[in-house]
Formats: structure tokens, C-alpha cells, sequence
């Protein structure tokens, strides 16, 4: 029998703990193969320019290398806390659409499932701004364990009327 390979879509939110709690704790087997990915959108740079260009160019790659930093520690820490648990796991970190990039990693690594968390945003701003864990509801041909928020996060995210 093969290893379950699983997808953990993560961010630097306690939604992501969250869902790596959840998984350890009613969904991890013995012989899994975690594969933690970490998804971010990169900003874009505008098309005109920028009086003096440099200046603009200086500050967008600095956001880029902060996220990428973000993404590279909070990966490391998922990695800390797999050994401790003596869990099998990949990390991977990958910049675009994170909804379209997470349903295409699992696809492209065979993943049995992807299991995220979910930031509990409120129906208008579910509405206005999408949804990553929507997307892959919708998009993926795989199951989807989406981990819903403790309640305190739900009511600062204004989910609670």
C-alpha cells in the first residue's frame, strides 16, 4: 500500500495552526507524507513609471524578500514541529494565486487531500475578496478538510451577527 500524501496549505496565520492541529490530532496516520506548502502572491509592479524608478523598484523588492523570509521561517517552524512529532514531511513554498497554486501542487504532487484553514471571513468579505479555501473547495478533484476558526478569531473577523 502506498504513503497517504497529504497537503497542508499554510500562511502566517493562527488559522494554519489551527488546521496543522487539527491534522495531527484526527487525520495523521503513521505511514503519511505531509507536504507543506507555503503560497503567497507577489505584489505587481505598475506599469508607469515611478518618478526617479528607483525608489519604487528598492521598496517592491523588499516587500518580496520580506515575504519570502515570512514564508521560509514559518516553513521551518511546520518542519520543527513535524520532527518533533516524528512526522514525514516536504516543504515547499511557491509565489501566485494562492487558491490556483495549491490546487495545482496537489495535483501535480498525487496528494490524497488538502486540509487548510479557514480565516472565517464574514459572507460580504467572503463575497468581495474570494476565498482560498472556497477556491479550492470548488477547484479541486480531490477532498478538502477545511478547519473553520476558533470562535474568538470568528468574532474578530466580524463573522459572528
Amino acid at each position: 500500500m502506498s504513503k497517504r500524501r497529504v497537503v497542508l496549505a499554510i500562511d502566517n496565520s493562527s488559522c494554519s495552526k489551527e488546521a496543522f492541529d487539527f491534522y495531527c490530532n484526527n487525520l495523521h496516520r503513521p505511514d503519511d507524507i505531509l507536504l507543506i506548502i507555503h503560497s503567497f502572491e507577489l505584489p505587481s509592479m505598475p506599469a508607469v513609471p515611478y518618478p526617479y524608478g528607483y525608489s519604487y523598484y528598492e521598496d517592491w523588492r523588499s516587500i518580496v524578500q520580506q515575504a519570502d523570509e515570512e514564508a521560509v521561517a514559518s516553513l521551518e517552524n511546520y518542519g520543527r514541529k513535524c520532527q518533533h512529532k516524528k512526522i514525514e514531511f516536504k516543504l515547499f513554498k511557491e509565489g501566485g494565486k494562492a487558491g490556483e497554486v495549491i490546487c495545482k501542487f496537489a495535483k501535480d504532487e498525487k496528494a490524497n487531500m488538502i486540509v487548510m484553514g479557514s480565516r472565517g471571513l464574514g459572507t460580504i468579505r467572503r463575497t468581495f475578496l474570494g476565498s482560498v479555501s472556497d477556491y479550492c473547495l470548488h477547484h479541486s478533484a480531490i477532498p478538502v478538510v477545511v478547519v473553520p476558526p476558533h470562535e474568538e478569531h470568528a468574532k474578530a473577523q466580524g463573522k459572528k451577527e
